[in-house]
C-alpha cells in the first residue's frame, strides 16, 4: 500500500544462500531487464536450491495433498503487505527520511520483523502462509531476492508459502537507492521476473493459472483450493512515474476465477480466495476517502464472488486489522454473505498479522497476532510500544496536509484538527476500534451544528470512527453453503 494519509536481525537462510545480482542492469534498459529475466530463475533456483536441497525437497511436493479431506483441522497463516526492503539500499540521510514522512513504515526494521513473524509461526505449526501482497517496499529486485530467501527458509521446515503481489510490487518507478539527500533508480521486478522469484511459492504448484494476469489456484491441503488473485494494474506505471493505488481484476480473470470455483464445487472442495485490494469496505467512509484501497467496481466484484458461495476473502493493502461484511443500499451490513478479512502490514503498526483453522466441515477461525519482540535496536522500548510511536510521530503531519486539501482549511486548522484524524487512523489499524467518549461527544456537537463545515467534519469522523460488523481481530465463521 502507499499509504497517503494514513538493523540487524540474525536470520540467516538455510546453508547461507545468497543471490549475487547482475551489476550491469539497469532498469532503462529493455536489453538489459530481458536477460535479467532469463537470468532470475536461475539465480533463485540456484538459490533456493542450495539451501535446501533436491533430496529434501522431496518430501515438500506441493502438489500432493497432505490433509486427508475428514481429517484432523488444518492451520495457516495470512500476512499481508510486509514490505520487506534491503537495508543495503539505504536506511539513512534525509531522502530516506523525507521517504518515511510520506510512507510511515519501519522499512529499515522489515527484515527483523518478518524473521519474528516466521519464527513465531513455525512454532505454530501451520500447514502454510499466503501473504496477500506488497511483498517489498517497492518492487526492488533485491528486495524481492530477499524475500525468496526468507520463505525458502520457511519452506524447508516444512512450510509452503503462496503470495500474489500488489501495487508497490511490480514495475515500480519509486525502486530507487537512497545516498544522503539523493535517491537512485534501481531495477523493480517485471511482471515476468515476478513469477519467476515466486515460482516455487505459488506459481509452480499451481493448479492452473489464468490468461491474463498473476492470478493462479492451488491446493495446499486436499479438500482445499486457495485462489490467488492478481488485483495489481500496472500498465501505466511508467507513464504516471509512480505505482497505481489502486488496482482491478480483468473480466477476463474474474470468468477464469468464476470457472475455478464451479470447478472446485463439482469436485467437493471449500475455496478461499486472497488478493491484495479490498472488496468490502472496511468503515462508511472508505470509497469517498480511501477508494484506491478498494478494488475497482468492488460492489460488483463482491457480489460475483458472494453469488458462487465465497463466504471469505483474505486481503491487505490498507494496512488495518479489519473485517467487513457487505453493505446494502441502506448502508447496513449483510451477515452471512461473503466477508472481507484485511490484514494490517506487516511493516506498520500494529505488526500484526493472522492465524486460521479450518476443520473439515468447513469451520473457519480466525484470529489476530502481533510481532512483539525483535532482533534489532528499538531504542530501549517494547517493540509494541516503539512501532506505535514511530506511526503516531509521522501521521499528523499527513493528516494535517489532507485536511487541507479535503476541506479547505487553513494550515493551523488543520494541525489543530489532525489530532482527531490520527486517533481513529490509529484505531482502525489496530482493529475493534471504540470512540473514546470525549471524542463521541465532539462528533455529536458538530453533526448536529449549523454551521457547515463543522457538520462535515463531524459526518466524516463519525465515518472514520465506524467500525463495521463483524469483531476484526477475533472471526468465526463457516465455508458451508445455508
Amino acid at each position: 500500500m502507499q499509504n497517503a494519509t494514513h538493523l540487524e536481525s540474525g536470520f540467516n537462510p538455510p546453508g547461507g544462500a545468497t543471490v549475487a545480482l547482475p551489476a550491469l542492469v539497469h532498469a532503462d534498459r529493455p536489453g538489459a531487464l530481458k536477460h535479467l529475466h532469463c537470468a532470475l530463475g536461475l539465480l533463485v533456483g540456484l538459490t533456493l536450491t542450495t539451501g535446501i536441497g533436491v533430496a529434501q525437497t522431496q518430501q515438500l511436493d506441493l502438489n500432493k495433498p497432505v490433509h486427508p479431506a475428514g481429517g484432523p483441522p488444518v492451520k495457516f497463516a495470512i500476512l499481508a503487505d510486509p514490505h520487506l526492503y534491503e537495508k543495503r539500499l539505504g536506511t539513512s540521510g534525509p531522502a530516506f527520511e523525507a521517504y518515511l514522512a510520506q510512507d510511515p513504515k519501519l522499512l529499515a526494521l522489515s527484515e527483523a520483523i518478518l524473521d519474528s513473524a516466521f519464527r513465531s509461526i513455525l512454532a505454530q505449526r501451520v500447514k502454510f502462509v499466503i501473504i496477500v501482497g506488497d511483498l517489498t517496499k517497492d518492487g526492488e529486485i533485491q528486495s524481492h531476492v530477499l524475500m525468496a530467501n526468507r520463505l525458502a527458509w520457511l519452506e524447508q521446515r516444512g512450510v509452503q508459502v503462496f503470495v500474489v503481489p500488489g501495487n508497490h510490487d511490480m514495475n515500480n518507478p519509486d525502486a530507487r537507492s537512497f545516498h544522503g539527500d539523493t535517491t537512485r533508480p534501481v531495477p523493480s521486478a517485471s511482471v515476468r521476473s515476478f513469477k519467476a522469484i515466486y515460482h516455487r511459492f505459488g506459481y509452480g504448484q499451481a493448479l492452473d493459472h489464468a490468461p491474463d494476469s498473476l492470478s493462479y489456484v492451488a491446493e495446499p491441503v486436499r479438500g482445499l483450493w486457495l485462489l490467488a488473485l492478481d488485483s495489481t494494474d500496472t500498465a501505466a506505471n511508467q507513464t504516471l512515474g509512480h505505482p497505481r493505488v489502486g488496482g482491478r481484476l480483468t473480466p477476463a480473470t474474474l470468468d477464469w476465477a468464476l470457472a475455478k470455483i464451479q470447478q472446485a464445487r463439482s469436485r467437493g472442495k471449500w475455496v478461499i480466495p486472497f488478493m491484495h485490494h479490498g472488496v468490502n469496505p472496511n468503515f462508511l467512509a472508505e470509497p469517498q476517502f480511501f477508494g484506491e484501497y478498494l478494488v475497482d467496481d468492488w460492489p460488483l466484484i463482491g457480489a460475483t464472488l458472494a453469488a458462487a458461495n465465497i463466504k471469505v476473502i483474505f486481503t491487505g493493502h490498507y494496512h488495518a486489522q479489519d473485517a467487513a461484511w457487505p453493505l446494502d443500499a441502506n448502508y447496513q451490513p449483510i451477515p452471512g454473505s461473503l466477508l472481507d478479512v484485511a490484514t494490517a502490514s506487516l511493516c506498520g503498526w500494529p505488526c500484526a498479522y493472522r492465524i486460521a483453522t479450518l476443520t473439515a466441515g468447513g469451520e473457519l477461525s480466525i484470529r489476530s497476532q502481533r510481532v512483539t519482540e525483535i532482533s534489532a535496536p528499538t531504542g530501549g522500548l517494547p517493540f509494541q510500544d516503539y512501532a506505535a510511536a514511530f506511526l503516531a510521530a509521522r501521521l499528523p503531519a499527513l493528516a494535517t496536509a489532507q485536511l487541507m486539501a479535503a476541506f479547505q482549511l487553513s494550515q493551523e486548522q488543520a494541525a489543530q484538527l489532525a489530532p482527531l484524524v490520527v486517533g481513529a487512523l490509529m484505531a482502525q489499524y489496530a482493529g475493534d476500534e471504540v470512540t473514546p467518549p470525549d471524542v463521541a461527544a465532539l462528533i455529536a456537537t458538530w453533526m448536529g451544528s449549523p454551521d457547515p463545515l463543522e457538520q462535515t467534519l463531524g459526518m466524516a469522523l463519525h465515518a472514520l470512527w465506524t467500525d463495521l460488523p463483524p469483531a476484526d481481530n477475533e472471526v468465526n465463521l463457516s465455508l458451508a453453503t445455508p
